[in-house]
C-alpha cells in the first residue's frame, strides 16, 4: 500500500475541503464525563478554528465547506470568511453527498472532521501530495490512531468512490477504491492520527500539544 509522506508538496492541484460538524448541543458527548457542555463547545470551535486556518494557509486549496445545520457554527464560518452549506438529508454520509453535488465543479475534495485539533500545514501538505503522485483517479484515507476510522479523505475526481463514514470505515474506504481499480492511498502523521472522539484522546492532545 502506497504511504504518503508529510515532507513532500503539491504542485498544480486545487482541492474542494469540506468540514462536516455536528450540531454543537450533541457533539462530543463522550467527553461529557470531562468536560460540560460549554467547555465541549468550546473545544470544537477551538479545533475547528485550527483547522480553517491550516486550509487557508495551505496552498492548493481552494473553496472551504462547513457543512451543519447549527446556526452557531453558521455564525463562525462567516466570521473566518469560508462558505457554509446548510444540509438538508440526515446522517453525515448524506450530508457529504448532498455537498459534493453542490460543489460539482470541484476537482477532487478532502474531508476533514472538526475535531482535528492537531492538524497542521504539513498534513494537508502531505495528502495533497499523494494525490498529486498518484495519477487520474486516487483515494487518500488518513486513519485514526487506531487504525479503524478515517479521520481525513481525499477523493480525485470528488465521486471516484462513495462516501462510508462510520465504524471501521478506513477498511470500507479502502475496499471502495480497490472495487474501483485503485489502490489506495495511506497517509499517516502522529497530528493527523488525533481526533478528540474519547477521554484518551483529549488527554493524549493535552499531553502532546
Amino acid at each position: 500500500m502506497p504511504i504518503g509522506d508529510a515532507n513532500h508538496r503539491p504542485t498544480g492541484l486545487l482541492v474542494t475541503a469540506f468540514i462536516p460538524v455536528k450540531p454543537l448541543n450533541y457533539g462530543k458527548s463522550r467527553l461529557s464525563g470531562q468536560l460540560d457542555l460549554a467547555h465541549r463547545i468550546e473545544l470544537t470551535r477551538g479545533s475547528l478554528r485550527r483547522i480553517v486556518h491550516t486550509l487557508k494557509s495551505t496552498p492548493g486549496i481552494g473553496d472551504i465547506v462547513i457543512i451543519s445545520r447549527d446556526a452557531q457554527v453558521a455564525t463562525w464560518a462567516e466570521h473566518w470568511r469560508v462558505e457554509h452549506m446548510r444540509e438538508h438529508r440526515r446522517g453525515l454520509n448524506a450530508a457529504l453527498r448532498e455537498a459534493r453535488a453542490r460543489y460539482a465543479r470541484a476537482s477532487a475534495v478532502l474531508v476533514l472532521p472538526s475535531d482535528l485539533a492537531a492538524l497542521s500545514v504539513t498534513d494537508v501538505q502531505g495528502m495533497l501530495a499523494a494525490a498529486q503522485q498518484a495519477g487520474e483517479r486516487c483515494v487518500v484515507i488518513a486513519p485514526d490512531r487506531h487504525g479503524r476510522g478515517t479521520n481525513a479523505l481525499l477523493l480525485k475526481p470528488p465521486d471516484v468512490i462513495d462516501f462510508d463514514f462510520g465504524a471501521n470505515s478506513a477498511l470500507r474506504h479502502a475496499r471502495r477504491a480497490r472495487a474501483r481499480g485503485i489502490q489506495p492511498t495511506w497517509f499517516r502523521s502522529d497530528s493527523i492520527c488525533l481526533d478528540l472522539d474519547s477521554p484518551e484522546d483529549l488527554d493524549l492532545y493535552l499531553d502532546q500539544w
